[in-house]
C-alpha cells in the first residue's frame, strides 16, 4: 500500500505512538505493519477506513493520502482507450534501477539520504535503530537531540542520539 498520513496543522501532534510535526508524513505501510497486522485488517481500503474512524478522527488535523498503484491506473486508462480514435494508451513510467558499484575500500556509491532535524526527531524507535547509526553529521545529531528532548515519548530516541554523538566525538 502506497500513501501516507499527513499532519495538516501547524502544531506537533502525538498520535499512533509517535510525535508528528507540522506538515510531516507517516507512511501507510509503516502504520499497517504496526496496526493492521495486529488488528487483523486487510491492506488497502479497510485499513485506511479503520485509521480514519479509530485513530485519526480529527479531519482538521489529519489527512490520509492513498497513492494509486500504477497497474490500477493503467487498467483504468486502458478501459477508457476505446472512447475514440484520438485517445491513446498511457503507461506509467518506471525509473530504471541504478546499479550499485562496490569500491575497493568497501564503500559503495549507493545514494545516501540527507536527513533534516525534523526527519530524525520524527523517527520511530524501530526506524531509529536502523537510521541513526548511518548518520555521521554531528551538528544534525546535536540539533535533533535538542528537539527530541522537548518532546514526550522520545526518551529512547534521545538515548540513541546521545550514544551516536559520543561515538562520533
Amino acid at each position: 500500500m502506497k500513501g501516507f498520513v499527513k499532519n495538516k496543522s501547524h502544531m506537533w501532534a502525538h498520535a499512533m505512538k509517535r510525535a508528528v510535526g507540522p506538515g510531516q508524513t507517516v507512511p501507510l505501510e509503516e502504520l499497517y505493519n504496526q496496526y493492521g497486522k495486529k488488528h487483523d485488517l486487510q491492506d488497502g481500503r479497510e485499513f485506511t477506513e479503520w485509521l480514519a474512524t479509530v485513530k485519526l478522527q480529527d479531519t482538521t488535523r489529519w489527512e490520509i493520502v492513498v497513492e494509486e498503484e500504477s497497474a490500477e491506473v493503467s487498467e483504468e486508462l486502458t478501459s477508457e482507450v476505446g472512447a475514440g480514435p484520438a485517445t491513446k494508451k498511457v503507461e506509467a513510467a518506471q525509473p530504471a534501477p541504478q546499479p550499485e558499484v562496490v569500491l575497493e575500500d568497501g564503500e559503495s556509491n549507493k545514494p545516501t539520504r540527507h536527513f533534516e532535524v525534523a526527519d530524525v526527531v520524527g523517527l520511530t524507535v524501530r526506524a531509529a535503530r536502523d537510521k541513526v547509526p548511518e548518520i555521521s553529521d554531528l551538528n544534525l545529531l546535536k540539533y535533533a537531540l535538542q528537539e527530541a528532548n522537548q518532546l514526550s515519548g522520545k526518551d529512547t530516541l534521545c538515548q540513541m542520539l546521545r550514544k551516536r554523538i559520543l561515538e562520533l566525538e
